[in-house]
Parts: structure tokens; C-alpha cells; sequence
């Protein structure tokens, strides 16, 4: 049997199955008493192992909400939400990466990786997703704004950052192309 990608692997760990959803009920439910988000989830660890993401959390509580079982409980949400800093103020950070283009500047601190833009490693969450959608500015918005509504963050206002290399050396139709595309 061959073994399973590393993308089939992650896939697999984020499907949400209606085990999942039922632990994630029990965690929820937990968290309404009263117990810390991160106690609760330790104390309901998966048969496979590991722990649920708070990405199902998430979506057991939308789920509860839309069905009527439970009222909307902003509070809540903002407890169970992955990182809640980043959208505190109400506006939610998209950062998008530039294709790798040449740069005319020999700067010691860059580094030279050909894959990513000047002065990004690809192990980078942001570059690693530009990456992943072949610096399609259209599909890491969509992408990252996928994301950040399965963990809890609101999307209905971004502030979107542009990153990557040197802006100015990029030829302008692409840089207008690639903001029109964002």
C-alpha cells in the first residue's frame, strides 16, 4: 500500500468528521462551564491522537448556532478562536508574497533562496502559502481568508500587505497585475 503524501496527511488531519464534531460539542460545552479553551481541549484528546484543531471547533459551534441549538455567543467565539490578537481590532491582516524576482541589490542578510522573493525562507507560513499557489496573488487572498474563517476571524474587513523583494524593481504591468488580482 503506498504510504500517504504529506498533503493527504494534512488533509486528513483537518476533515471533520462527526466524531470530531461530537468531541468538539463536549470541549464546547466545557468551555461554556467555565474551563480554560486549552485545558479543555487537552482533557478530549482524539483516539488516533493528537488533539482537535480549533478550526472544528469553530465549525461545531456554527454548526450548533445555524441549527438553533445554541444563541450566538460572540464571547465564545472569541475564546475558541486561533489567535485572537490578530483580528482584535477588527480588521484582519492578508499578506500576500510577490513572485521571486531578480533584485539588483547584494545584500549580506538576504537570503538567496531562487524559490522565494528576496529576503523570504520558504518555511515561512505566508511564504510556504505563496508558495503552495504559485504566487497567484487571487489565490493566496482566497486561500488565507479560507483560513482565517475556519479558526473564528472575522473577513469582512483586511488590511492586505503586500510583500516580497524589492517593489520597485518589478516591471509595472506586474505590479498592477498583481494588485488588481489581490
Amino acid at each position: 500500500m503506498p504510504s500517504e503524501s504529506r498533503s493527504e496527511k494534512w488533509h486528513a488531519a483537518r476533515e471533520i468528521t462527526p466524531e470530531k464534531l461530537e468531541t468538539a460539542r463536549q470541549i464546547l460545552d466545557a468551555v461554556r462551564a467555565g474551563e480554560d479553551v486549552y485545558r479543555a481541549v487537552r482533557n478530549h484528546p482524539l483516539p488516533e491522537g493528537g488533539y482537535l484543531g480549533k478550526h472544528v471547533l469553530v465549525a461545531a459551534y456554527r454548526a450548533l448556532v445555524e441549527s438553533g441549538q445554541w444563541q450566538q455567543d460572540q464571547a465564545l467565539l472569541a475564546r475558541i478562536r486561533m489567535k485572537p490578537v490578530r483580528s482584535l481590532s477588527g480588521v484582519t491582516t492578508v499578506t500576500v508574497l510577490t513572485r521571486p524576482y531578480p533584485c539588483v541589490g547584494k545584500c549580506v542578510f538576504c537570503p538567496p533562496d531562487a524559490r522565494m522573493p528576496k529576503s523570504y525562507l520558504p518555511d515561512e507560513p505566508g511564504a510556504a502559502r505563496a508558495y503552495q499557489s504559485h504566487f497567484d496573488p487571487y489565490d493566496q487572498v482566497n486561500s488565507r481568508l479560507v483560513q482565517l474563517e475556519a479558526v473564528g476571524h472575522p473577513t469582512d474587513k483586511i488590511e492586505l500587505l503586500i510583500l516580497g523583494g524589492t517593489w520597485s524593481n518589478y516591471r509595472r504591468d506586474y505590479q498592477e497585475e498583481f494588485v488588481r488580482r489581490c
